[in-house]
């Protein structure tokens, strides 16, 4: 099929913005033809024509870390102290979801991150081939998957206790990661990764396997990295009082282009300069690590370092959205005010960490993250004509550049389209049931928080109290 979108203004994200006024941009088969002004392009043979006037046309953007399964418990743990947030008011819960429920989860976060402008998926999950066969294929998504590698044995433990490793969990793993990279291999829309979860939660003879499949694949590591106090207090017990999740890293020659390192708000500058220096890859997730651990991830600090950086929506508990807009405009300003500074990573920055920024740290740059002809054709439009995004001025500056970051909601993309398929057209979905899919959403949550009330109100976390309390 061969789509056009005419009288446009093309955000290209090529050589800066590449702002192209009155485009048009032509699609045929996957990837996108030809591109420029409206009257300069043949579209006439085009089987869909788009009006794009009074529209935004971009690439489509990354979500370069995400663990989209865990949605169906949106709003069921926030609120508390970073050290009980993991064990004592997710995992309670998280317990008592069933496959099936991770993959209505992962429909959830999938659709809302589809509806707000989100065209590639950085999935990060157990099983994850389920969610590819059941949810991103089907729904015609990129998706950039990864199989959890986790040992751990966690049972009940407080703060300072050590997880005990079972290494035969990471076998397991492993095994699962394999015939995800056979599986797919050569499949379009889908690309694999390894992901050791993180340093705490995996050996170090497992991370070393892990490193040398990954040289002989060719691909890259996803790895949760110095996320915070719990993280801290794991790689201090086991390596060490003066051991840091960066320095045992970089001992044993993990720190390369190779690794996506997530999160590393629990790292010093010093340690930044260093994944810099070592070419690693940084993802940050400016909702879910305010919301989780309080920090602002150091997304300003790695930029100006000349670090490769990109943004994420992790999980739904805790920060409550799949929307990348929320996460370009936090991007800026929760590093305006900790830099206290407001000319911190200004709008254009944060819609490159959203586009091309993201295709790049994921390995995908030559394909997706702009628009020009011979990329593929994940492309959105963005309805400029709605009232927070009004009024829309193009002489001497375009303010719909800091609008699209500090004032859109993503509600006001329109249009979708991945591998040169329109997966939503003019905001209705041409072949997702989004009423089944919250009506199943809802019924299964319900269930899970049920059926774990009495595991989770003995976990015993802050969230019980303001229960008890009444202010939830």
């Amino acid at each position: 099929m061969e789509i056009a979108i005419i009288h446009t203004w093309l955000l290209t994200l090529e050589n800066g913005l590449g702002i192209i006024a009155d485009g048009c941009l032509v699609i045929e088969g996957d990837r996108i033809v030809s591109m420029g002004k409206t009257v300069e392009c043949d579209f006439k043979s085009a089987d869909i024509v788009i009006d794009g006037s009074h529209h935004v046309t971009m690439p489509g953007l990354v979500n370069a870390h995400t663990h989209t399964g865990l949605t169906l418990l949106r709003g069921c743990a926030q609120d508390v102290p970073e050290i009980e947030w993991m064990n004592k008011a997710l995992g309670p819960l998280v317990g008592h979801m069933s496959v099936q429920d991770r993959v209505v989860g992962s429909q959830l976060g999938v659709v809302e991150g589809l509806r707000s402008g989100t065209t590639t998926f950085s999935e990060y999950a157990d099983h994850v081939t389920q969610l590819i066969d059941e949810v991103y294929l089907p729904f015609t998504v990129r998706v950039v998957a990864t199989e959890t590698i986790n040992e751990t044995v966690k049972g009940s433990l407080g703060p300072h206790d050590l997880y005990k490793i079972d290494t035969s969990k990471g076998e397991a793993a492993l095994k699962r990661a394999e015939t995800l990279f056979e599986k797919y291999k050569n499949k379009e829309l889908v690309t694999c990764l390894y992901g050791p979860q993180a340093l705490d939660m995996v050996s170090l003879p497992t991370l070393k396997t892990v490193k040398e499949l990954t040289s002989e694949r060719q691909c890259r590591i996803h790895m949760h990295v110095a996320q915070g106090r719990r993280e801290r207090l794991q790689i201090k017990g086991r390596y060490g009082p003066d051991a840091t999740t960066v320095s045992v890293l970089e001992q044993n020659n993990m720190l390369d282009d190779s690794l996506i390192a997530v999160h590393i708000h629990d790292t010093t500058a010093e340690e930044r300069e260093l994944l810099v220096r070592k070419k690693v890859n940084m993802v940050g997730c400016p909702s879910s690590i305010s919301m989780i651990d309080g920090i602002v991830p150091p997304l300003h600090h790695y930029c100006t370092l000349d670090g490769t950086a990109a943004l994420g929506t992790d999980q739904a508990p805790g920060p409550g959205t799949h929307n990348m807009f929320r996460e370009m405009q936090l991007a800026s300003v929760l590093s305006k005010i900790t830099a206290k500074d407001p000319t911190a990573l200004p709008a254009w920055e944060a819609l490159q960490l959203g586009t091309c920024c993201g295709a790049q740290v994921l390995g995908l740059d030559t394909e997706i993250g702009s628009l020009a002809p011979g990329k593929k054709a994940d492309v959105i439009t963005v309805d400029l004509s709605h009232v927070n995004l009004t009024p829309v001025i193009t002489e001497p500056f375009k303010n719909f550049v800091p609008n699209l970051v500090y004032s859109s909601t993503g509600k006001e993309v329109d249009n979708v389209i991945i591998n040169g398929r329109l997966v939503m057209h003019n905001g209705e979905f041409t072949q997702i049931d989004e009423s089944r899919i919250i009506e199943n959403a809802n019924e299964r949550a319900e269930k899970i928080i049920r059926e774990a009330a009495e595991d989770w109100t003995r976990a015993g976390s802050q969230f019980v109290e303001y229960i008890r309390k009444g202010w939830m």
